[in-house]
């Protein structure tokens, strides 16, 4: 962990977060917090927090934590501004984003269904062009392996995908200027982990949402900017195009580039689609028609050696 990231933390001891813990409603079930809460009764001077969880300590923040807030973000505008709208035209909307599974909403008319993930595009992947060549501001990236999950288990699953380049740092100046326990438990997230974690953070997060969601919501873009790709062209385009994959460790550039989230990176001008694009054939022909050019097949020539 950064030494200037070290000396903020431990600005405040140990009772400090604790009272953050419970006045966040964050019980016990993670590590850390036991660890906190154990020192505060156990040591009367209440230590700094990196003597007593130094072993959870993060050495770059988490940047799994602070998705969950961009997502969340995505999750509540998508359902709000995109959603909401089909349901006046008939359509049956089941929100299963809590459910910890890769559907975070299922849209329903006529028998068909539409499942879909929500997602967000918030960061620039700056050396696109070299590593996968697509250009910065056309590339977003999904991951593989749960693409490969969704393929075998939801077949029709469609990414929705929030394409916002500025939204992850609009959120996290938002985040620095929070006070009192908000602003202690945004620190200890980031840089803490341990058993039990991600419960803790989808406490807190659903609590920061509780207070601070109309203007949080408020920081993704007004105008529509969400695109769509179904989990079938992502493994497609996987399969013609495996450097668009670095983190399988195809060659890139003249050298091989492995990561440890493999993800697989998208045009978002050719080879995804406007939600809007995709709502209005639902609307006009069903949820069938989208469907359909989601199993859409093409006969190709494809290598195919016996030895």
């Amino acid at each position: 962990m950064d030494e200037s990231i070290t000396r903020v933390l431990n600005a405040k001891t140990v009772a400090d977060f604790a009272a953050a813990l419970d006045g966040m409603g964050i019980g016990d079930g993670w590590i850390t917090a036991q660890l906190i809460r154990g020192a505060v009764v156990t040591d009367g001077a209440t230590p700094a927090i990196a003597a007593v969880v130094v072993q959870e300590s993060l050495r770059t923040p988490s940047q799994g934590f602070r998705n969950l807030i961009t997502g969340r973000i995505a999750e509540m505008v998508f359902r709000s501004k995109h959603l909401a709208c089909l349901e006046e035209k008939g359509f049956i909307i089941r929100d299963l984003h809590e459910a910890g599974e890769n559907r975070d909403f299922v849209v329903e008319r006529d028998g068909k269904e539409l499942p879909i993930n929500v997602k967000t595009a918030s960061t620039e992947f700056r050396n696109a062009k070299q590593v996968v060549g697509l250009q910065p501001e056309d590339c977003i990236p999904i991951s593989a392996y749960k693409a490969i999950g969704a393929s075998e288990r939801v077949p029709d699953l469609v990414y929705a995908d929030l394409v916002d380049f500025t939204l992850r740092e609009k959120v996290d100046n938002y985040m620095d200027g929070l006070k009192g326990d908000e602003s202690i438990l945004w620190q200890l997230f980031s840089w803490y982990g341990g058993a039990g974690a991600r419960k803790a953070q989808d406490q807190y997060v659903a609590k920061l949402f509780e207070r601070h969601g109309e203007i949080l919501t408020a920081l993704a873009p007004e105008a529509s900017k969400w695109r769509v790709i179904s989990a079938q062209r992502v493994l497609a385009i996987m399969r013609q195009m495996p450097r668009r994959c670095p983190g399988l460790g195809v060659p890139a550039a003249g050298r091989g580039v492995f990561n440890a989230e493999v993800n697989i990176h998208v045009s978002v001008k050719h080879e995804t689609t406007a939600w809007d694009e995709v709502a209005e054939l639902m609307c006009r022909e069903g949820i069938q028609a989208v469907l359909e050019r989601i199993r859409h097949q093409e006969q190709r020539d494809v290598p195919a050696p016996t030895i």
